[in-house]
């Protein structure tokens, strides 16, 4: 069983594939399944396609490495690009209705289905953990709760759009 490992990607939409069979592995060895393996997956494949589009914009050229390491307590997997970073705190809260722009919303899923998340490298790194040792279902009903708000709250907004 692997307790730390990489993946290097290409950075382009083609290779998320690629993501979800890492992660498919990972969570196949340590016998990872239900809603922490629907987590791991959607944060680790949002922070992908960020990375994609926001940290490498689109160039194929860069790439995308996807860090993995078994911890005492659980799952740590950190995304990197080779992009400009960016300032978590000048990102906003897509959850706020009077806000006119749409960013935000795949950070938003990222610190809700992890129990932690952390940036570094001036953004171009953001690190999730998984407490897979602490995982109840009191957890997983307030993290289902909370995505099928944010997701209810987004239909409105477009539907008054």
């Amino acid at each position: 069983m692997e307790r730390n490992s990489y993946l290097k990607l290409n950075s382009t939409t083609s290779e998320l594939n690629r993501v979800v069979e890492y992660i498919e592995n990972i969570c196949d060895q340590h016998n990872i399944y239900n809603s922490y393996y629907g987590n791991i997956v959607t944060g680790i494949t949002e922070a992908f396609l960020n990375a994609v589009e926001h940290g490498n914009k689109n160039d194929s050229n860069k790439s995308i490495t996807i860090n993995f390491e078994v911890q005492n307590d659980g799952f740590a997997f950190c995304v990197s690009d080779e992009g400009n970073g960016f300032d978590i705190n000048a990102i906003g809260d897509p959850t706020d209705i009077n806000s006119t722009n749409n960013e935000g919303r795949g950070i938003y899923l990222m610190k809700h289905l992890s129990d932690n998340i952390e940036f570094h490298n001036g953004g171009r790194t953001a690190c999730m953990k998984f407490l897979i040792s602490s995982i109840n279902k009191e957890v997983a009903d307030s993290r289902v709760k909370k995505f099928n708000a944010y997701i209810s709250q987004a239909i409105n907004q477009n539907a008054n759009h």
